[in-house]
C-alpha cells in the first residue's frame, strides 16, 4: 500500500506542478495593475481560508479563479469564483487599509515635511519629517507583526469584524510562538526583492546596454518586462507567505489560551524587530526611485501589486 501510494504521488506530481504554474501565471497577470490585483488578493484570501479549514479538520471549499463550486446552477457557477474573488478582494483591501493607512499616510506626510521641505530650504522645520516618520514607524511595527494573523483570522471567520478582534488575534500570535517569528523572518526576506525592484529603472543601463538610445517603443517593452517581473515577485511572494500564515494560524488557533507574559513579549519583540526591515527598506527605496504611491501601498501589507 505504501509503494502504491508513493507511485500515485509521483504520478500526480506533473499535474500538481502544472497546476502551480497555471496559478502563478494567472496571478502574475492579475497583479500587473492595482485594479485587477484585487482579484488576486481575494483569491489569496480565499485560499488562506481553505487552507485553515483543511488543516483544522474541516471541509475546504474549492477556490477557483472564475468558476464557482460544483452543484450550483450553470449561470451561477459560470462566474461564481470570479465574483467571490472580487468580493473577498475588496473586503480584504478595505480591512488592510484600515489597519495600515494611519501610519502609511503619516509616512507620506513625513516625506513631505522632511525631504521636500529641506529641498525647498525649509531648514527650520527639518526635524519634523524624521520625527513624524519615527513615530509612524513605532506605530507600524506592531501592526505589521500582527497583520498576517489578523488577515488569517478574517479569512477563517469571513466576518469583517474579525479583522479587528484584537484580543483573539494577539492570543493566536502568542500561541504561534517562534512560528510567528519565523513568519516575520520570511516576510523580512521577501522585502529584499521588492527593494531591488525599485532600483531596476535607475540602473537600467547596467543590464540593458543602449537603453537611452532605444526607440520609445523598445523602451516601453523593457518597462513592460520590469512590470511583469514585479507582478511575478509580488504574487509569488504573497502566495507563499499567505500559505505559511494560514498554516501557522491553523496550528495556533486551537492553542490560543492565556500565554505567559514573558513568552508573549519575547516573541512579539523578535517579530517586531524583523518587521522593522520593511519601513526602512521603503525609505531607502524612495530615495532610490521616488513614488508617492509606494508610501500607501506595498504588496506585504496591502495590494499584491509592485507598482
Amino acid at each position: 500500500m505504501t509503494a502504491m501510494a508513493a507511485r500515485g504521488g509521483l504520478l500526480a506530481l506533473p499535474g500538481r506542478l502544472l497546476g502551480l504554474v497555471r496559478v502563478l501565471a494567472v496571478g502574475t497577470l492579475l497583479c500587473l495593475s492595482p485594479l485587477t490585483s484585487l482579484i488576486a488578493l481575494g483569491w489569496l484570501t480565499r485560499v488562506m481560508g481553505a487552507t485553515i479549514a483543511r488543516r483544522s479538520g474541516g471541509e475546504a471549499e474549492p477556490v477557483g479563479w472564475i468558476l464557482g463550486p460544483r452543484g450550483q446552477g450553470a449561470v451561477t457557477r459560470l462566474a461564481g469564483g470570479l465574483g467571490a474573488n472580487i468580493r473577498a478582494g475588496v473586503l480584504t483591501a478595505a480591512g488592510l487599509a484600515l489597519w495600515t493607512l494611519p501610519f502609511t499616510v503619516a509616512w507620506l506626510g513625513a516625506w513631505w515635511a522632511g525631504w521636500e521641505n529641506s529641498f525647498n530650504k525649509g531648514y527650520e522645520q527639518a526635524a519634523v519629517g524624521p520625527l513624524v516618520w519615527l513615530v509612524a514607524t513605532v506605530v507600524a511595527v506592531p501592526v505589521l507583526a500582527h497583520l498576517p494573523f489578523a488577515l488569517a483570522h478574517w479569512a477563517a471567520e469571513r466576518r469583517m469584524a474579525a479583522f479587528f478582534e484584537l484580543r483573539r488575534i494577539r492570543a493566536v500570535f502568542a500561541a504561534a510562538g517562534w512560528r510567528a517569528v519565523w513568519l516575520a523572518f520570511l516576510s523580512a526576506l521577501a522585502v529584499v526583492p521588492f527593494f531591488g525592484l525599485r532600483g531596476l529603472p535607475v540602473f537600467v543601463e547596467g543590464y540593458v546596454p543602449g537603453f537611452a538610445g532605444m526607440s520609445p517603443e523598445e523602451q516601453a517593452q523593457v518597462a513592460q518586462g520590469f512590470d511583469l517581473l514585479g507582478a511575478a515577485v509580488a504574487f509569488g511572494a504573497l502566495f507563499f507567505l499567505r500559505q505559511r500564515a494560514a498554516a501557522i494560524y491553523a496550528r495556533a488557533v486551537t492553542r490560543a489560551t492565556a500565554p505567559s507574559r514573558i513568552g508573549r513579549v519575547l516573541w512579539f519583540g523578535l517579530a517586531s524587530l524583523l518587521w522593522l526591515v520593511l519601513p526602512v527598506a521603503i525609505v531607502f527605496g524612495q530615495f532610490l526611485n521616488y513614488d508617492p504611491v509606494l508610501w500607501l501601498t506595498h504588496p506585504l501589507f496591502l495590494l499584491p501589486w509592485a507598482g
